[in-house]
């Protein structure tokens, strides 16, 4: 269940109860505020947050009670839980809780469970989409390959520094992003200086063997998942999108969600970090670099999937180069990423896949 600022709205005519919740490990600082002023505030330890809500149903039980909390560490755990206790809650976006200026500098778990639970009496927080546990857990499997990828890089970029640092040079034909059978046969004959140095050169090509040898049956599972008829159809949606492959369509849907929950397309591109920031002021009004808030890995994947969409369709190219001739090519690729974007929103909410471009 996910509330809205309309929904706190019609329950305002009953008598309530706003919790606030700043969330560490062992304990949850609540404060508690009716509609004109605080009523009380607590640090309850975790083990005993389901005696804390059920003293105050009893206490209070003609208030209806409503909580909000930010998004973190617990993930919405705590939103399921505490519906189970029969208490509606926010999962708020930290960004979104209205903080003045003394808040941001001074800050402390009272203060922080206070400012939430003011701001959500006064209907000034909007909760973000809480997905079921069947899509989290398929989204926490996706970005674990994301963590995969990460690590394996790390050990990729650490071999070719330890080599260039004992002034080793790379062959030509081995020098590139390609990581190849006889590039990995030609480092396993490298022998550095001393010993020691080439003990740890060692366990950087084990730990690189071990890394690579696991995230070969990852994506094989991830394969599995895309077919499930949970996602076929979805994933012939968007694989028909030039420059979209499976791995980058089961991040979409992972991370979108149910395509229905934005009602425009530029909401998606808001959601992901596609549209640019905007300063308007008297007569002055100019666009600025895209946002900075973002769902950074999404937004990674469709740049990297607009400059294979500018190499595979000419439609793409073309929209690149008119971009091109006033703006730099980092730039340019951004609208390209935006326009795969939309036809991304089109393809899920038409469910009908991408036809190509036709050129006589």
């Amino acid at each position: 269940m996910q509330l809205n600022g309309q929904q706190t709205q019609q329950q305002s005519e009953a008598s309530m109860l706003y919790l606030g919740l700043d969330v560490h490990k062992r304990f949850i600082s609540v404060t508690v505020f009716n509609e004109h002023s605080y009523h009380s505030k607590a640090h309850v330890p975790t083990a005993e947050l389901d005696a804390y809500i059920l003293g105050l149903q009893q206490k209070h039980g003609d208030c209806k009670i409503l909580a909000a909390y930010e998004a973190g560490f617990c993930g919405f755990s705590l939103h399921r839980h505490l519906l189970e206790l029969h208490v509606p809650t926010l999962v708020v976006n930290p960004a979104d809780i209205p903080t003045t200026d003394k808040q941001r500098t001074t800050t402390n778990d009272r203060s922080d469970s206070a400012k939430i639970a003011k701001a959500l009496s006064a209907d000034a927080l909007r909760g973000i989409w809480i997905p079921d546990e069947e899509v989290e857990g398929d989204r926490e499997l996706v970005r674990y390959r994301l963590k995969m990828v990460r690590e394996l890089n790390a050990v990729k970029n650490a071999l070719k520094m330890r080599l260039l640092k004992h002034g080793i040079v790379l062959p030509k034909q081995y020098d590139n992003s390609s990581w190849s059978a006889g590039f990995r046969q030609w480092l396993g004959e490298q022998t550095l200086p001393t010993p020691s140095s080439q003990r740890a050169f060692d366990s950087l090509l084990e730990e690189y063997d071990h890394r690579k040898q696991r995230y070969a049956p990852h994506l094989v599972v991830l394969n599995e998942l895309a077919s499930t008829p949970r996602y076929a159809y979805k994933m012939f949606l968007l694989t028909s999108i030039p420059g979209i492959g499976r791995l980058t369509a089961l991040s979409l849907l992972t991370e979108i969600g149910p395509i229905e929950r934005f009602t425009t397309a530029d909401q998606l591109a808001s959601y992901v970090g596609l549209v640019p920031m905007q300063h308007q002021s008297g007569s002055s009004d100019r666009s600025m670099p895209i946002q900075r808030r973002a769902q950074t890995d999404l937004r990674s994947m469709l740049i990297q999937c607009a400059w294979t969409a500018i190499r595979c369709e000419q439609h793409f190219a073309d929209l690149y180069e008119r971009k091109r001739s006033t703006k730099p090519g980092q730039k340019a690729v951004v609208t390209v990423a935006r326009r795969v974007l939309n036809i991304v929103y089109a393809v899920l909410k038409n469910k009908n896949p991408y036809q190509r471009a036709t050129h006589s």
